[in-house]
């Protein structure tokens, strides 16, 4: 009888060799273009931030923030892969990976922008407690406005 394994699924800290993964997965997922370049801006500005989700050996979601200041960080970007998405798993995994580490970071609040047509990204980031404080008008390239979010970190 033969054993059926499944593939380990896990979080871990972004690599420079994950750098044209996270590119596709960003530019296919997302709305707006991003370049290696810009991807790696990202990484320097708060290399802990980074975060990937691997199912066995490949990087199917990732996560990065930065720090606005001591106690105040931002989520730049989350993104997980279209065949991964709503199995309830990458993105709770990166977000709970990304909440610990700004917990001990002694971070005590969170903010990011959502597209406000983006109706399933809203109700992940609700079930985590954020909550939308304003709207910024034609904030993405496509002059689409955007949900600042935030919250507070107990």
């Amino acid at each position: 009888m033969a054993l059926h394994t499944v593939p380990v699924r896990y979080v871990r800290n972004f690599r420079k060799q994950d750098l044209d993964r996270v590119v596709d997965i960003g530019n296919s997922s997302l709305t707006e273009y991003y370049t290696p370049s810009l991807i790696m801006d990202l990484y320097r500005s708060w290399p802990e931030s980074f975060m990937v989700y691997c199912v066995g050996s490949e990087i199917v979601g990732f996560i990065v923030g930065s720090r606005q200041s001591d106690i105040d960080a931002r989520i730049l970007l989350l993104a997980v892969d279209a065949r991964y998405r709503n199995q309830g798993g990458c993105g709770s995994a990166l977000m709970d990976s990304f909440l610990r580490l700004c917990r001990d970071c002694g971070i005590r609040s969170v903010r990011l922008e959502v597209r406000t047509d983006n109706e399933k990204a809203i109700s992940f980031y609700r079930r985590y407690g954020f909550s939308i404080t304003s709207t910024l008008k034609s904030y993405y390239s496509d002059a689409s406005d955007a949900y600042v979010m935030w919250k507070i970190l107990e």
